[in-house]
């Protein structure tokens, strides 16, 4: 039983494996989808917004590479486009960002309907403040179907003003049967969902138990710097 962080995002990688269907929101690189094709054989479904990366994404048999910003809606958003593509974004517009594009977006249950993805056993979403859009645009039921979600969320960015719809979401999931990990200190940028109907207690408390070492250690890390 492992929770390993991968480009950031803590998963549960026992119930990882080539049956496993990931939807990779926010690819970038796709260094995320790579790691987990390449260590657990995963059918990855990458969703990248900005153009540049979308192309150089790398060409695998289980990478499935889709041009589109996710959200609530389907249809067409203005996405700010910064220096440092991991800033891109469809929420915030700042001195950071140099120029302004059209994207195609879609929501969660259109893009699963429309590519015949039947489950998802991995959602992984860092899409730059656009996640609270995309939890909105899916129902109680699809939620409930997955197995678990790593999210980054975005509330350590002032500028957003997404305190209280991270903590809105937050409790959202625990009503439909999730724990939440929250992995990172102050902020959400680091949060598991573990859905408890299917994943057992004793692996929840695992998590937790991993997490609060994780605490201890950065704690030692720092007084000894």
């Amino acid at each position: 039983m492992a929770f390993p962080c991968i480009r950031g995002h803590h998963v549960y990688d026992s119930i990882l494996g080539p049956q496993s269907t990931v939807l990779d929101l926010g690819g970038h690189k796709g260094e995320f989808s790579s790691i987990l094709i390449g260590q657990y054989g995963c059918q990855c479904h990458v969703v990248e917004a900005m153009p540049e990366l979308f192309h150089a994404l790398p060409k695998h048999p289980k990478f499935h590479a889709y041009h589109y910003a996710a959200s609530d809606v389907d249809g067409t958003m203005t996405f700010h486009i910064a220096s440092n593509p991991e800033s891109n974004s469809l929420i915030l517009q700042s001195d950071e960002h140099h120029t302004s594009i059209e994207v195609p977006t879609i929501s969660i249950p259109s893009f699963l309907t429309k590519h015949n993805i039947e489950k998802i056993d991995l959602l992984k979403m860092d899409i730059e403040g656009a996640e609270i859009g995309v939890f909105k645009g899916m129902n109680d039921e699809l939620l409930k179907s997955i197995k678990q979600i790593t999210v980054e969320f975005h509330d350590f960015i002032p500028e957003m003003k997404l305190e209280q719809d991270v903590l809105n979401t937050i409790s959202r999931m625990k009503s439909l049967g999730f724990a939440c990990i929250v992995f990172s200190r102050k902020t959400h940028f680091d949060v598991l969902f573990l859905n408890k109907h299917v994943i057992s207690s004793f692996t929840i408390i695992h998590a937790r138990f991993i997490k609060y070492v994780h605490g201890i250690m950065r704690m030692i890390k720092r007084r000894f710097e």
